[in-house]
């Protein structure tokens, strides 16, 4: 397999699972940070602890803000990660602050959640820490474009879903990264037709090649959601991560 000049990535659809995500999934988790925020985001401080990409990982995570912003926003995840709490929210309002904050006892209603589908994502990682979940995708992939997290051809697949979760873990022998990238889509034909928008591309590893494994278009359809799987040589997200 040929590298690309940015990170190499082994990527199939990712199937397993997706029904006991539909039928079995956690309820929603309410959020304490502002309600104007466009994506939320949630890190697992015990998770991350002693995973190797979990530091760029986190700082990289403040891109989704103002590059004014970002170096308060990461100092302010270093402080909170050093308690080592269950959790910390994250907030992103567009235009305005970013937030990183520890949960209330007793979260306000209406405000933000992280959907259950959401938390049932980054559950089914190995030693998953981080979930970023928005309702407004375009933003959220014009982020990940810029950096070549995505590739063109699934920033284009997912532009016209309803909402976007990215959830990142690592494997047990720290050797890949593991996210998960998950389009809910309004209807199952939509969600189909953006696997075989991917499909289509089968090789083209600088758009994201994938391989579609048995039985994809159908659970895609009764699910109305596409997952796509990376696992990304740890050694290389250091290296495309610490250069910035």
């Amino acid at each position: 397999m040929p590298r690309p000049a940015a990170l190499l990535f082994l990527a199939v659809i990712s199937v397993g699972g997706l029904l006991a995500w539909r039928w079995l999934r956690p309820g929603d988790l309410r959020l304490s940070v502002d309600p104007r925020s466009r994506e939320v985001a949630v890190i697992y401080p015990q998770e991350a602890t002693d995973r190797r990409c979990a530091d760029v990982v986190l700082r990289a995570l403040a891109e989704l803000t103002e590059p004014a912003r970002r170096d308060g926003l990461r100092a302010r995840v270093t402080e909170l990660r050093a308690a080592r709490p269950e959790r910390i929210e994250a907030g992103f309002i567009p235009a305005g602050p970013a937030e990183a904050r520890l949960p209330l006892s007793q979260p306000p209603e209406g405000g933000k959640t992280l959907p259950g589908l959401a938390r049932a994502q980054l559950a089914a990682l190995p030693h998953g820490y981080l979930v970023v979940h928005t309702a407004e995708v375009g933003p959220l992939l014009e982020t990940a474009g810029r950096r070549r997290w995505l590739g063109r051809a699934l920033v284009a697949a997912g532009a016209s879903a309803e909402s976007a979760t990215i959830a990142v873990g690592e494997s047990e022998d720290g050797a890949f990264l593991v996210a998960t990238v998950a389009f809910a889509f309004r209807t199952g034909e939509e969600a189909e037709a953006a696997l075989r928008q991917l499909t289509e591309r089968q090789g083209d590893f600088d758009a994201l090649g994938f391989a579609a494994r048995p039985g994809a278009d159908r659970l895609t359809r009764q699910t109305k959601l596409l997952v796509v799987r990376f696992d990304i040589e740890t050694d290389l997200v250091l290296q495309a991560l610490g250069r910035r």
